[in-house]
């Protein structure tokens, strides 16, 4: 008795192999981790300049600091624009809303400016409200301190700060349109590194000017008013603040004492549900557009596919013979019957319809009136009439059919050579 040969391990493929797949795996996921991109914030935490945030991102030391010296400070959440009728007793803070103004909320803006209010316009990105003002930014240099700054600073600061150098860098205001003949600067960023005097070609960190009786400050860079900015006493981000404020409170009918800061502009009060965010990435991306095409395409194919409450009926087709084919099983049908009258009526119909040309008064003479015109116009063909009659109306013998082809050949030839 002979052993059997041990069964042979099933051979997987080579690219199947976890020593092979792992290794390409792991160089895969390194990969993408070293192409893929990620924004540089350079700084963690929310980055919206909002009063309601106390983060270093954030704003709401620049709102306390406003109530600690007599301004009554607001934050609207619930509306996107000031109400109409104001009396020129507020400033309005826009402090680079991450949700874009649109152009009815910035006409609302201008025209409360215009009444005497002033607003206060941080921007880092266009928006409906800078480009009605003809505002952008210029590259920046550093914050610059006025001399007479008090720079005794008791408390020591250990965190570090958002610059390395020490200094406060930040982009600069420009005005497309123009410089304004009132333009006043309340903020100075100095583009060289002597820190003594105020070069000639300094630009303005923020800068003030009239509208109607009202008036407007711009800063270009948010980094001005955050919090971890304002809170170092050497920087002085937090007097420049300050003078701003008062620059605003000043130059109307009434001292401008309320500060309306535009929290809704931030995310806050009624947001936009699911539904209408998605809805709106259908519509307007190009993705959403291609996803919402693909879905149309899907439920169009599943209501084709899908079983129907009435079935539709397929219209029912009739084959017809091909007419050679119809012709030979006629014959053979003929024949299996002994249908001699009607083979002889079928070919005499032939013959007629091939002398006469299909006309309406020779189709109206019966057969036999045709046989008696044929023989009146030839008498030679009395016989092949005779043949040709009584085979209408008798059956005759299958091997006598070939004297009636026969006799209905010579009628032809006779009826079309006098026809000619």
């Amino acid at each position: 008795m002979t052993t059997p040969p041990p069964a042979r391990e099933p051979v997987s493929d080579w690219w199947t192999r976890p020593r092979v797949v792992l290794p390409l795996v792991g160089a895969l996921v390194v990969l993408l981790a070293l192409l893929t991109p990620q924004p540089s914030l350079g700084r963690i935490g929310d980055p919206r300049l909002s009063t309601h945030l106390a983060g270093s991102l954030n704003a709401r030391a620049f709102a306390e600091l406003a109530e600690r010296f007599g301004y009554q400070v607001v934050r609207r959440d619930s509306t996107g624009a000031p109400a109409a009728g104001g009396r020129g007793g507020t400033i309005h803070a826009v402090l680079a809303p991450p949700i874009a103004i649109t152009g009815p909320e910035a006409h609302a803006y201008l025209d409360a400016v215009r009444a005497g209010d002033a607003v206060l316009l941080v921007f880092d990105e266009r928006n409906a409200l800078s480009d009605s003002l003809g505002l952008w930014r210029t590259p920046g240099g550093t914050l610059y301190r006025m001399p007479d700054d008090d720079g005794n600073c008791h408390r020591r600061d250990l965190t570090p700060p958002f610059w390395p150098d020490g200094k406060v860098h930040l982009y600069g205001v420009r005005f497309l349109r123009g410089v304004p003949a009132d333009v006043v600067t309340l903020a100075a960023l100095q583009s060289t590194s002597a820190a003594s005097v105020v070069p000639s070609d300094a630009l303005d960190a923020a800068a003030g000017f009239a509208y109607g009786r009202g008036r407007i400050v711009a800063i270009a860079d948010p980094d001005f008013l955050r919090n971890d900015v304002l809170r170092r006493c050497e920087w002085g981000a937090d007097v420049l603040a300050m003078r701003v404020l008062e620059w605003l409170r000043a130059g109307g009918d009434e001292p401008r004492t309320a500060i309306l800061f535009d929290e809704f502009h931030h995310g806050y009060g009624r947001s936009t549900s699911a539904r209408e965010t998605a809805a709106r990435f259908l519509v307007t991306h190009p993705v959403g557009r291609g996803i919402l095409v693909l879905v149309a395409a899907g439920l169009l194919l599943l209501a084709a596919a899908a079983p129907r409450p009435l079935p539709p009926r397929d219209a029912e087709r009739v084959e017809r013979r091909d007419p050679l084919e119809q012709v030979d099983a006629l014959a053979h049908a003929y024949q299996q019957v002994a249908a001699t009258r009607t083979i002889t009526s079928r070919l005499l119909r032939g013959v007629r319809s091939r002398i006469e040309h299909g006309s309406p008064t020779a189709r109206l003479r019966t057969d036999d009136a045709f046989l008696a015109g044929a023989e009146a116009s030839d008498p030679s063909l009395g016989a092949d009439v005779t043949v040709i009659a009584r085979a209408l109306r008798e059956p005759v013998a299958p091997r006598d059919l070939q004297d009636v082809g026969a006799a209905l050949r010579r009628i032809e030839g006779s009826l079309t050579t006098t026809s000619a």
